[in-house]
Protein backbone atom coordinates (compact mmCIF):
# COMPACT_ATOMS: atom_id res chain seq x y z
CA UNK A 1 0.00 0.00 0.00
CA UNK A 2 1.05 3.44 -0.77
CA UNK A 3 2.27 5.75 2.36
CA UNK A 4 -0.20 8.68 2.27
CA UNK A 5 -0.13 11.68 4.90
CA UNK A 6 -4.09 10.96 5.27
CA UNK A 7 -3.58 7.36 6.92
CA UNK A 8 -1.23 6.76 10.38
CA UNK A 9 -0.01 3.21 10.63
CA UNK A 10 1.10 2.78 13.75
CA UNK A 11 2.51 -0.71 13.00
CA UNK A 12 1.86 -1.20 9.14
CA UNK A 13 0.91 -4.70 8.45
CA UNK A 14 0.31 -5.49 4.50
CA UNK A 15 -0.13 -9.53 5.27
CA UNK A 16 -2.83 -8.21 7.82
CA UNK A 17 -5.94 -10.63 7.51
CA UNK A 18 -8.14 -7.44 8.61
CA UNK A 19 -7.87 -3.71 8.86
CA UNK A 20 -9.11 -1.42 11.92
CA UNK A 21 -9.98 2.18 10.27
CA UNK A 22 -10.30 4.92 12.89
CA UNK A 23 -11.77 8.26 12.68
CA UNK A 24 -11.01 10.92 15.78
CA UNK A 25 -13.87 12.98 17.51
CA UNK A 26 -13.85 17.15 16.53
CA UNK A 27 -10.63 18.57 17.55
CA UNK A 28 -9.09 14.61 17.98
CA UNK A 29 -6.33 13.44 16.15
CA UNK A 30 -4.43 10.27 15.76
CA UNK A 31 -3.16 10.08 19.57
CA UNK A 32 -6.55 8.53 20.71
CA UNK A 33 -6.33 5.47 19.12
CA UNK A 34 -2.26 5.06 18.40
CA UNK A 35 -1.90 3.02 22.05
CA UNK A 36 -4.56 0.43 20.55
CA UNK A 37 -1.86 -1.04 18.42
CA UNK A 38 -0.36 -2.80 21.15
CA UNK A 39 -4.17 -4.04 21.93
CA UNK A 40 -5.29 -5.85 19.00
CA UNK A 41 -4.27 -8.90 17.38
CA UNK A 42 -1.64 -9.21 15.48
CA UNK A 43 -3.23 -10.35 12.06
CA UNK A 44 -5.40 -6.57 12.21
CA UNK A 45 -3.79 -3.83 11.10
CA UNK A 46 -4.63 -0.28 12.65
CA UNK A 47 -5.28 2.47 10.13
CA UNK A 48 -6.21 6.25 10.98
CA UNK A 49 -7.43 8.91 9.46
CA UNK A 50 -5.40 12.26 9.75
CA UNK A 51 -7.05 15.10 8.34
CA UNK A 52 -5.49 18.33 7.45
CA UNK A 53 -4.85 20.96 10.65
CA UNK A 54 -3.82 18.10 13.00
CA UNK A 55 -0.55 16.29 13.70
CA UNK A 56 1.91 16.23 10.69
CA UNK A 57 -0.71 17.73 9.20
CA UNK A 58 -1.09 21.08 11.31
CA UNK A 59 0.09 23.61 8.94
CA UNK A 60 -2.39 22.68 6.75
CA UNK A 61 -5.60 24.18 6.30
CA UNK A 62 -8.33 22.06 7.86
CA UNK A 63 -11.94 21.20 5.95
CA UNK A 64 -15.11 23.28 7.27
CA UNK A 65 -17.53 21.51 5.34
CA UNK A 66 -18.48 17.60 4.89
CA UNK A 67 -18.91 16.73 1.46
CA UNK A 68 -15.55 18.20 0.86
CA UNK A 69 -13.89 16.50 3.24
CA UNK A 70 -15.46 12.95 2.44
CA UNK A 71 -15.22 14.08 -1.42
CA UNK A 72 -11.17 14.36 -1.13
CA UNK A 73 -10.65 11.00 1.52
CA UNK A 74 -13.11 8.86 -1.38
CA UNK A 75 -10.14 9.66 -3.66
CA UNK A 76 -7.72 7.77 -1.69
CA UNK A 77 -8.92 5.78 0.55
CA UNK A 78 -9.73 2.54 -2.23
CA UNK A 79 -6.41 1.09 -1.57
CA UNK A 80 -7.46 0.68 2.15
CA UNK A 81 -10.25 -1.82 0.46
CA UNK A 82 -8.24 -4.45 -1.17
CA UNK A 83 -8.87 -7.13 1.90
CA UNK A 84 -11.81 -7.03 5.03
CA UNK A 85 -12.23 -3.59 6.50
CA UNK A 86 -13.70 -2.13 10.06
CA UNK A 87 -14.76 1.64 10.42
CA UNK A 88 -14.72 3.05 13.76
CA UNK A 89 -15.80 6.19 14.70
CA UNK A 90 -16.15 8.06 17.79
CA UNK A 91 -18.70 11.64 18.08
CA UNK A 92 -18.11 13.06 14.60
CA UNK A 93 -15.68 10.94 13.47
CA UNK A 94 -18.42 8.66 13.41
CA UNK A 95 -20.22 10.78 11.09
CA UNK A 96 -17.34 10.97 8.76
CA UNK A 97 -17.10 7.45 8.69
CA UNK A 98 -20.82 7.32 7.72
CA UNK A 99 -20.80 9.79 4.90
CA UNK A 100 -17.47 8.12 3.82
CA UNK A 101 -19.24 4.34 3.33
CA UNK A 102 -22.16 6.28 1.98
CA UNK A 103 -20.17 7.78 -0.90
CA UNK A 104 -17.97 4.49 -1.31
CA UNK A 105 -20.93 2.64 -1.75
CA UNK A 106 -22.54 4.86 -4.50
CA UNK A 107 -18.96 4.07 -6.02
CA UNK A 108 -19.27 0.33 -6.05
CA UNK A 109 -16.61 -0.06 -3.14
CA UNK A 110 -16.55 -3.02 -1.09
CA UNK A 111 -18.80 -2.16 2.65
CA UNK A 112 -17.06 -2.68 5.81
CA UNK A 113 -17.83 -5.77 7.27
CA UNK A 114 -18.72 -3.96 10.48
CA UNK A 115 -19.55 -0.70 11.50
CA UNK A 116 -18.90 1.38 14.91
CA UNK A 117 -20.22 4.39 15.94
CA UNK A 118 -19.15 5.22 19.02
CA UNK A 119 -20.25 8.44 21.11
CA UNK A 120 -22.18 9.80 18.72
CA UNK A 121 -26.23 11.05 17.52
CA UNK A 122 -27.46 9.26 14.28
CA UNK A 123 -26.43 11.04 11.23
CA UNK A 124 -29.79 12.38 10.50
CA UNK A 125 -30.06 14.29 14.06
CA UNK A 126 -28.65 17.96 13.53
CA UNK A 127 -26.94 18.87 17.08
CA UNK A 128 -29.56 20.49 19.42
CA UNK A 129 -27.10 22.69 21.08
CA UNK A 130 -26.62 26.42 19.40
CA UNK A 131 -23.48 26.26 16.78
CA UNK A 132 -20.21 27.85 18.22
CA UNK A 133 -17.63 27.92 15.13
CA UNK A 134 -18.58 30.89 14.80
CA UNK A 135 -18.26 32.85 17.67
CA UNK A 136 -14.86 35.11 18.79
CA UNK A 137 -11.82 33.10 19.66
CA UNK A 138 -12.21 33.76 23.20
CA UNK A 139 -16.08 32.94 23.64
CA UNK A 140 -15.10 29.50 21.54
CA UNK A 141 -12.39 28.49 24.17
CA UNK A 142 -14.79 29.03 26.98
CA UNK A 143 -17.85 27.13 25.46
CA UNK A 144 -15.15 24.18 24.48
CA UNK A 145 -14.05 24.09 27.95
CA UNK A 146 -17.27 22.82 29.09
CA UNK A 147 -17.06 20.02 27.05
CA UNK A 148 -14.16 18.94 29.23
CA UNK A 149 -12.69 17.40 26.01
CA UNK A 150 -9.57 19.68 26.00
CA UNK A 151 -7.06 19.54 28.73
CA UNK A 152 -7.31 23.23 30.92
CA UNK A 153 -3.49 23.56 30.25
CA UNK A 154 -4.13 23.59 26.61
CA UNK A 155 -6.76 26.11 26.59
CA UNK A 156 -4.85 28.26 28.65
CA UNK A 157 -1.94 28.39 26.78
CA UNK A 158 -2.10 30.88 23.64
CA UNK A 159 0.05 30.02 21.30
CA UNK A 160 -1.17 26.36 21.52
CA UNK A 161 -4.39 27.52 21.01
CA UNK A 162 -3.78 29.97 18.12
CA UNK A 163 -2.16 26.98 16.66
CA UNK A 164 -5.33 24.82 17.58
CA UNK A 165 -8.60 27.12 16.55
CA UNK A 166 -8.38 26.52 13.14
CA UNK A 167 -8.55 23.09 13.25
CA UNK A 168 -11.61 23.16 16.22
CA UNK A 169 -13.64 25.82 14.62
CA UNK A 170 -13.76 23.96 11.17
CA UNK A 171 -14.79 20.67 12.84
CA UNK A 172 -17.38 21.90 14.83
CA UNK A 173 -18.60 23.90 11.97
CA UNK A 174 -18.82 20.57 10.24
CA UNK A 175 -20.62 19.02 13.55
CA UNK A 176 -23.29 21.88 13.70
CA UNK A 177 -23.74 21.33 9.98
CA UNK A 178 -24.06 17.91 8.88
CA UNK A 179 -27.20 16.24 8.29
CA UNK A 180 -27.54 12.65 6.31
CA UNK A 181 -30.93 13.20 4.81
CA UNK A 182 -31.08 9.85 2.25
CA UNK A 183 -33.29 7.11 2.11
CA UNK A 184 -30.82 4.01 2.38
CA UNK A 185 -29.73 1.37 4.46
CA UNK A 186 -26.19 -0.29 4.41
CA UNK A 187 -25.49 -4.21 4.83
CA UNK A 188 -23.55 -4.32 7.66
CA UNK A 189 -23.67 -4.99 11.03
CA UNK A 190 -23.55 -2.20 13.48
CA UNK A 191 -22.36 -1.43 17.21
CA UNK A 192 -22.98 1.57 19.12
CA UNK A 193 -20.89 3.10 22.07
CA UNK A 194 -22.41 5.59 24.73
CA UNK A 195 -20.97 6.95 27.56
CA UNK A 196 -23.94 6.47 30.73
CA UNK A 197 -22.79 10.04 31.46
CA UNK A 198 -22.99 11.52 28.12
CA UNK A 199 -26.46 13.59 28.78
CA UNK A 200 -25.79 15.07 25.35
CA UNK A 201 -25.55 11.96 23.53
CA UNK A 202 -29.02 10.08 24.86
CA UNK A 203 -29.66 6.18 24.42
CA UNK A 204 -32.61 7.36 21.57
CA UNK A 205 -29.94 9.58 20.07
CA UNK A 206 -27.57 6.56 20.09
CA UNK A 207 -30.23 4.23 18.91
CA UNK A 208 -31.11 6.17 15.38
CA UNK A 209 -28.31 4.61 13.60
CA UNK A 210 -30.11 1.32 13.32
CA UNK A 211 -32.40 3.44 10.75
CA UNK A 212 -29.43 3.03 8.66
CA UNK A 213 -28.57 -0.40 8.69
CA UNK A 214 -30.32 -3.84 7.66
CA UNK A 215 -28.82 -5.52 10.91
CA UNK A 216 -30.05 -4.39 14.16
CA UNK A 217 -27.75 -1.73 16.00
CA UNK A 218 -26.60 -3.12 18.93
CA UNK A 219 -25.93 -0.61 21.91
CA UNK A 220 -22.89 -0.38 24.53
CA UNK A 221 -22.83 1.77 27.53
CA UNK A 222 -19.85 2.46 29.08
CA UNK A 223 -19.18 4.38 32.33
CA UNK A 224 -18.39 7.34 31.81
CA UNK A 225 -18.91 11.09 29.73
CA UNK A 226 -18.85 12.17 26.32
CA UNK A 227 -14.91 10.97 26.09
CA UNK A 228 -15.46 7.43 27.46
CA UNK A 229 -13.33 6.29 24.45
CA UNK A 230 -10.36 7.92 26.52
CA UNK A 231 -11.51 7.75 30.16
CA UNK A 232 -12.92 4.03 29.69
CA UNK A 233 -10.45 2.58 27.03
CA UNK A 234 -10.18 -0.64 28.91
CA UNK A 235 -13.94 -0.94 28.29
CA UNK A 236 -14.08 0.47 24.79
CA UNK A 237 -11.04 -2.17 23.26
CA UNK A 238 -12.60 -5.28 25.06
CA UNK A 239 -15.44 -4.33 23.18
CA UNK A 240 -13.96 -3.46 19.68
CA UNK A 241 -11.57 -6.76 20.19
CA UNK A 242 -14.88 -8.83 20.69
CA UNK A 243 -16.24 -7.39 17.61
CA UNK A 244 -12.56 -8.47 16.05
CA UNK A 245 -12.10 -11.85 17.23
CA UNK A 246 -16.36 -12.13 15.43
CA UNK A 247 -15.09 -10.64 12.67
CA UNK A 248 -12.31 -12.80 11.84
CA UNK A 249 -14.29 -15.82 12.62
CA UNK A 250 -16.33 -15.01 9.60
CA UNK A 251 -13.49 -14.19 7.33
CA UNK A 252 -11.65 -16.92 8.26
CA UNK A 253 -14.82 -19.10 7.48
CA UNK A 254 -14.97 -17.62 4.22
CA UNK A 255 -11.46 -18.46 3.09
CA UNK A 256 -11.65 -21.91 4.39
CA UNK A 257 -15.09 -22.77 1.96
CA UNK A 258 -13.22 -21.15 -1.01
Amino acid sequence: MVNNKWFVRPNPNPTADLRLICFPYAGGSSTTYLSWVKELPKNVELVIIQTPGRGSRMCEVPYSDMDTLVGDLVKIIPQLLNKPYILFGHSLGSRVAFELMSQLKMLNHPPPIHFIASGSRGPQYLSNNEPIYHLKDEEFINEIRGLNGTPPAVLDNKELMDLFLPMLKADFEIADKYCYNKNETFNCPISVLGGEDDFDITYSKLSGWGEHFTHDAEIHMFVGNHFFIDSNKEGVLKKVNNIIALCLVGIISVITAS
